[in-house]
């Protein structure tokens, strides 16, 4: 098992975890996001954004018991990020992100903290930590990001947003996919 986040904050390994949400959803989602060319204009400014994005990753490593009902493992994924309001801002952008979760089978909760690297088309990147602090398993997964900064027309990012994932049927055996939101401020001053 694992669990994703930010961008990522699913449970991994255990199939028990999954939510069964088609996994047609996940196809509608990336091809819509493709159908959109991507965009490399400035997106200095501030104020609120709205995006989606959809992810996987594989189960390469296993989870580590310890105790009972209680496990702890690795995030790895890959997401793609398409703005819900038709922005500039995170707009056909690829990202990647690794971290660290818990789960306790017993009391039925799981954890996560998770840091994520965005690049958009030039190659300029956007740097995102994430925390989904205790919550219920079988639930929508909820977290909150901040942006870290960046390189190139990102240098200077800066904002604070609410993260929710939701786990699909997998589409194979060993893979995680999921689809979420992100919701809040940036700010980025002009250079």
């Amino acid at each position: 098992m694992a669990v994703l986040s930010s961008q990522c904050s699913i449970p991994w390994g255990a199939r028990r975890f999954f939510h069964p949400v088609s996994a047609t959803a996940l196809w509608v989602v990336i091809t819509l996001g493709f159908l959109q060319s991507a965009q490399a204009q400035s997106v200095s400014g501030e104020g609120p954004f709205a995006a989606n994005f959809v992810g996987y990753a594989d189960n390469e490593v296993e989870a580590l018991q310890i105790g009972p009902g209680r496990f702890v493992g690795l995030t790895n994924s890959i997401l793609t990020a398409m703005s819900a309001d038709n922005a500039d801002f995170l707009h056909n952008q690829t990202g990647r992100c690794l971290g660290t979760w818990s789960v306790d089978e017993n009391r039925k909760t799981f954890e996560q903290e998770v840091s994520c690297t965005y690049t958009d088309a030039d190659g300029d990147q956007i740097y995102e930590s994430a925390v989904f602090d205790e919550q219920p398993l079988d639930a929508q997964h909820v977290g909150t990001g901040r942006w870290l900064g960046g390189s190139g027309k990102y240098e200077g990012l800066s904002g604070v947003f609410e993260i929710r994932t939701r786990s699909l049927q997998s589409a194979r055996e060993g893979l995680v996919q999921y689809v979420g939101t992100k919701q809040g401020r940036f700010s980025l001053l002009a250079r």
